[in-house]
Order: structure tokens, then C-alpha cells, then sequence
């Protein structure tokens, strides 16, 4: 637990409130360990010291945003005998996915000029772990009266293992192997048996919000489990609603045994976006899914308010169209795209028709992609775009076209071929030959309005969002081409679409 000041909401209820300085860091001693095995003993050590003091319970509560939480979900997955239940606000639960996805690295963020506010722009992990380690894990302990101050800073600035967390944290071919393992708390959670509240927001690019989702599901042998997400248009940081009331329920019961109905309360409350901002709370069981298929296509004969590269629910009848290929620039953002997605200037964009009905999701869209390049790998990073005929903009993030059509990206997904078969070791691709490969996109619960129309933005990089991987010696347009395949089918949007709407004639 950190210093965030929350003492005055809890002691006056009778709660004993505890924070503690992460190994290697403030207080503490000895070496920091970037969310590793040192970390996760220490909180389960900490736990149990205090469940043996004289003022306490026995009944240890976690809560925190950010680290704060990541820490209660290292110590939860060692499962210590007094540790009662954990409220992870907003933490990371894989390391990895915290610097990298897909292999890619994330940089700064586009969502800095959204929601998150003008200061975010260097709030996607790109300071990590240099910044931890050389930031908070360097100052001396500012106990100086403690006997065992000067031991503390000599454990502290000795060498550790900057170079290593180093190495693994900037490496852009990051292979999963057992440094981020250690740091994988997802394939350790069958180990928390306790209660856990997980708390996030949808719109979260900091602590990406998958790292929420994929918790949710790994915790197969909680007693209970819940989900709490706040809105799209929402940064780094807690949901709203009634959050705040049920995290109070929730300790009163788990801790205090007050019997206030919390644990029969819904599984999911999930707050809906759409284009016009935040909606309303969805409560229930995980929403029922079905994939709603939108194959890239070329249409031969638009209209002159029509578009010629088309998103359509059947399979493409045209095979005689033109080549869906693209120049990669190396330095395409995604503001450049959204401003001009039709210019295809190293990007390629396919659009749907407009939507007959709200069409719904909940999850995490996939973008399969079927490509050829002169290469033996390419980085995708393809976006999902909400366009609004009426170019009505409102929100901080939403840009309006040069032909005066509103769209935001709705959501992102990033992969490096070379693991597209999994991320332990790299699989290069045959030069000139066409291969498959499936982009899954960050969750969201966002409805796309009546009328609107989705857009799919296939490009090789968003250079405002991850750092570029250019290929060595890749000078010439020919090695540059991107080449997609549509005439099969196999360029496709699949989307995670709540109940069975037709939301296309």
C-alpha cells in the first residue's frame, strides 16, 4: 500500500492503514526487483507481519492504483495465509504488456491530446524501468534517526540489477522468456483463492486495459471475483459510478464481516461508451458475444459518395479488383491517418456502410491479416475507427476528416510477424510469399451509433503511440511495399458484438 493519504477515510471506520516502500526503494533495504520474485516475497512477508501484530485482526486488505496495485496482485499470486482480499486499481498484472505488445514497444501516446490530459504524453511506459530504477529506487532511506539507516543505503546503492531489467525493458526483440515470466502474474493467479475487485477504466493507455481483462479471467479459483471499468473517455485511474461505495461494502464485508448483500452484487459494471462520450452502467454476468465478420474488400463500382475499399459483412465477389498494397513510410501516426484516412499514404483504410442499428462490443476486436512483403518480417499496428458522418467533434481525441467526417480510434492493436505464433522465440516469414497473421486489438465496451459508420486502418507503424522497427537495408519501394490480401477473404475485422443485432442489410 502507498502513501496516498486515504488514512482519514479509513481509521475513523475502525481499519488499521499500513503502507510500506517497495523493496530497494524509500525505507526500505536492499535491492530493487521490477515487479520480480523479491517484490512478490516481500509484500507476502509484509502480510504476515502484519497479521502477528497486536492491533491487528489477522485480516489483511490490499488496495492501490498503479503500482500500488501491481504489487497487491504480486503478493496475492504467493498467497499468503493472512492476506484476505486484494483490490488492484489500474495495475499491471503482466509486465510485459506494460512495455510491449506484440513485441513492439510502446513510446509516448496520441492520448495525450484525449482524454488523458496534456500531461500524459509521456505516460506509456517509456521511462520503465530506467525511471524506476534510477528515479525511485535510488534516493536514500529518510529515516536517518533509524539504527539501521546506514546499512540500508549501502544494500541500496550497490549495483543490483539495473542492466539486466535494462536490457529485457528496451530490447525491440523482446523474446517472452524468464525474466518476464518471473513478471507474468497471469499464469500464477489459479493461486489466488481470495476475493478480488478489479478496478480499471476502458479507456486506460498507461496500464493498458487488457491487463484488467486478462486478470478477470485467470482468477478460475477465487472465491469471488468482480470487475469494475469505467469509461472509454477515461484515463489512468479509478471507474466512477459507485465505485468508490463499493470498494467501502467490499472491505466492510471481506474485512469487518459486515453482511451487506456486496459479494451477491453483480459480476461486471461496466460504464458504456460511444462517439458522444460516457453512457450508462452496464451490471451483470460477462456480456454474451457473438464475432461479427467484416471482410476488407475492394468495390468495383462506388457511388460518388461512396468509397472503393469497403468493409462488408459478406466475403468479397470481386476478384478482379485492384491490389490492396501500401508504401511504408517508417513514420506513419495515427493522427496523420486520422485526419485523411482515404489518402492511403502508407496506410491502407477500409471502411463499412453505414450502421443500421447501435452495434455493440464487449472484448477485443481482431484484426486477421493476410499480406505479402519483400521482407522476412513487417510490423502491423491496425486501429478501429468510429466515423461520424456529421464531423461533430466534443471530446478531447475525436479529429475531424479532410472531407468533414468525424472519427476516433476506437481502439488499437500492435504484433511483430516475427511473433505471430507466439512470443517465446521468432519466426521469421518467407520473402514474397503471402502469410496470415492475427492482430488482437485492446479490449473495450463501446457502442458504434446508428448510422456511423467502422473503420479498419491497416499500417505498419503509428509512430505517436510505439517506436518504428525499420527493416536494415530496406531502401527501395519494392521492399517497402506492403501487399494485402483481399480476394480470399482473409483480410478481416472480427468484432466482439453483444446479442445477434443486424446491424447491415
Amino acid at each position: 500500500m502507498g502513501r496516498n493519504g486515504d488514512q482519514d477515510r479509513w481509521v475513523p471506520r475502525g481499519y488499521v492503514r499500513v503502507w510500506a516502500d517497495v523493496v530497494g526503494t524509500g525505507n526500505s533495504g536492499g535491492c530493487y526487483d521490477y515487479g520480480g520474485t523479491r517484490e512478490k516475497r516481500t509484500g507476502h512477508a509484509l502480510v504476515e507481519w502484519i497479521a502477528r501484530q497486536p492491533w491487528s485482526a489477522g485480516k489483511v486488505g490490499m488496495i492501490g492504483g498503479s503500482y500500488n496495485g501491481t504489487t497487491a496482485i504480486a503478493t496475492a499470486v504467493t498467497a499468503p495465509p493472512h492476506l484476505t482480499t486484494i483490490i488492484p486499481e489500474a495495475a499491471i498484472s503482466r509486465w510485459y504488456e506494460y512495455a510491449y505488445s506484440g513485441g513492439i514497444r510502446y513510446s509516448w501516446t496520441n492520448e495525450a491530446a484525449g482524454n488523458q490530459g496534456p500531461g500524459s504524453a509521456a505516460d506509456e511506459g517509456l521511462d520503465t524501468p530506467l525511471a524506476f530504477d534510477f528515479g525511485f529506487a535510488i534516493p536514500p532511506p529518510l529515516d536517518v534517526d533509524n539504527p539501521a539507516w546506514g546499512e540500508r543505503v549501502e544494500s541500496t546503492v550497490i549495483p543490483c540489477d539495473e542492466i539486466t531489467h535494462t536490457e529485457h525493458g528496451y530490447d525491440l526483440t523482446p523474446d517472452y522468456d524468464r525474466f518476464w515470466l518471473e513478471r507474468d502474474y497471469i499464469k500464477d493467479a489459479q493461486d489466488i483463492q481470495i476475493p478480488v475487485l478489479v478496478a480499471h477504466n476502458w479507456g486506460d493507455w498507461n496500464v493498458k486495459q487488457e491487463g484488467a481483462i486478462n486478470l478477470f479471467n485467470a482468477l478460475d479459483n477465487a472465491s469471488v471475483r468482480k470487475l469494475f471499468l469505467g469509461t472509454r473517455w477515461e484515463g489512468h485511474g479509478t471507474p466512477g459510478g459507485d465505485y468508490d461505495r463499493t470498494v467501502t461494502r467490499w472491505f466492510d464485508h471481506y474485512l469487518m464481516g459486515d453482511a451487506n448483500g456486496v459479494a451477491r452484487g453483480p459480476q461486471v459494471r461496466s460504464q458504456m461508451s460511444d462517439y458522444d462520450g460516457a453512457g450508462s452502467w452496464y451490471e451483470g454476468g460477462v456480456p454474451n458475444t457473438t464475432p461479427m465478420v467484416l471482410h476488407a474488400q475492394h468495390r468495383a463500382t462506388p457511388t460518388a459518395d461512396d468509397y472503393e475499399w469497403r468493409l462488408l459483412a459478406r466475403t468479397p465477389r470481386d476478384d478482379k479488383g485492384p491490389a490492396a498494397s501500401f508504401v511504408s513510410s517508417g513514420a506513419v501516426t495515427e493522427t496523420a491517418v486520422n485526419a485523411n484516412p482515404r489518402a492511403n499514404a502508407g496506410w491502407k483504410f477500409f471502411e463499412s456502410p453505414g450502421l443500421e442499428n447501435d452495434l455493440r462490443i464487449f472484448g477485443s476486436p481482431k484484426v486477421k491479416i493476410w499480406s505479402q512483403v519483400q521482407r522476412t518480417w513487417v510490423t502491423y499496428t491496425p486501429t478501429v475507427i468510429d466515423i461520424d458522418p456529421e464531423g461533430r467533434t466534443g471530446i478531447a481525441g475525436q479529429q475531424v476528416t479532410s472531407d468533414g467526417r468525424g472519427v476516433v480510434s476506437v481502439t488499437r492493436g500492435w504484433l511483430d510477424s516475427r511473433y505471430r505464433n507466439g512470443l517465446a522465440r521468432q519466426q521469421d516469414i518467407e520473402p514474397g510469399q503471402f502469410f496470415g497473421m492475427t492482430v488482437v486489438q485492446k479490449p473495450q465496451d463501446y457502442t458504434f451509433k446508428k448510422g456511423h459508420s467502422i473503420g479498419l486502418s491497416i499500417q505498419t507503424e503509428i509512430a505517436d503511440w510505439g517506436i518504428p522497427k525499420l527493416y536494415p537495408g530496406c531502401d527501395s519501394p519494392l521492399c517497402n511495399t506492403v501487399t494485402l490480401g483481399w480476394k480470399t477473404g482473409r483480410t478481416k475485422l472480427i468484432l466482439p458484438v453483444v446479442g445477434r443485432g443486424r446491424p447491415f442489410s
